[in-house]
């Protein structure tokens, strides 16, 4: 969220900042009123705790642009949490919940099954396709007209090295899933990268270099990546 200033400058709206600081003017307010005998801070603390996953998933959502997926996971997770914090389940609904949850955290990765195209007839040298399960696998491409990837690191880990690759004029596309493993991705330096993730308690980190813009006719690397408690990290060195 941005508000305009004059000389030409942006003031940028850090709201992970802003929840910290409510969170703490509150947690201060709590103990305030506690220390006056109006209230007990601890018993308050202990019932309406997850507030703060559903601020924080709202604040998420707010983020220009927004991360819809982890926001609505935030909220629907504090939320839940809070009626389990507030007695309005007992213990014996957590039966049914976690399953619940698996069967959401599949439909989500359902959703996206197919994930990036890759140009149908594409020359076999400049597509990599790799599985690792329970397992390691490293690979190195130097193709001239690389169009893409599918990656799949399943309790194992992936390595694709593309730095001595040249990708095609129209882009390439890399489809990464990681359950309970890790892929990593070394670009080359140049091109353009575009990320679009669902991380499902797990990570994608794009640690490419953003300090100078690609030329205007540089080519675009389109990362589509699911991570199920793994990680997909794009970088230029490991």
């Amino acid at each position: 969220m941005q508000h305009g200033r004059g000389g030409g400058q942006v003031r940028v709206l850090d709201l992970g900042r802003l929840l910290l600081g409510c969170s703490i003017v509150a947690l201060g307010i709590l103990f305030l009123l506690d220390s006056a005998g109006s209230l007990d801070a601890g018993l308050v603390i202990d019932h309406w705790w997850p507030l703060v996953i559903v601020a924080a998933g709202l604040f998420t959502l707010a983020e220009r642009p927004p991360s819809v997926l982890r926001g609505a996971l935030l909220v629907a997770a504090g939320a839940l949490l809070l009626l389990f914090s507030t007695n309005v389940l007992d213990d014996n609904a957590w039966d049914y919940v976690w399953p619940a949850a698996i069967v959401v955290a599949g439909a989500v990765i359902l959703l996206r099954w197919s994930g990036r195209a890759i140009p149908r007839g594409a020359n076999p040298e400049d597509v990599v396709r790799s599985t690792a399960i329970f397992s390691g696998s490293k690979l190195v491409s130097a193709a001239r007209q690389f169009r893409g990837a599918w990656l799949t690191a399943i309790f194992g880990g992936i390595t694709l090295d593309l730095r001595d690759a040249e990708l095609a004029a129209e882009g390439a596309s890399v489809n990464a899933t990681a359950a309970f493993g890790g892929i990593d991705i070394l670009v080359p330096r140049g091109c353009r990268i575009s990320v679009r993730s669902t991380p499902i308690f797990g990570g994608v980190d794009d640690k490419t270099d953003h300090s100078q813009a690609p030329s205007a006719d540089a080519p675009t690397l389109y990362v589509d990546a699911v991570a199920v408690f793994g990680g997909v990290d794009i970088a230029h060195e490991k």
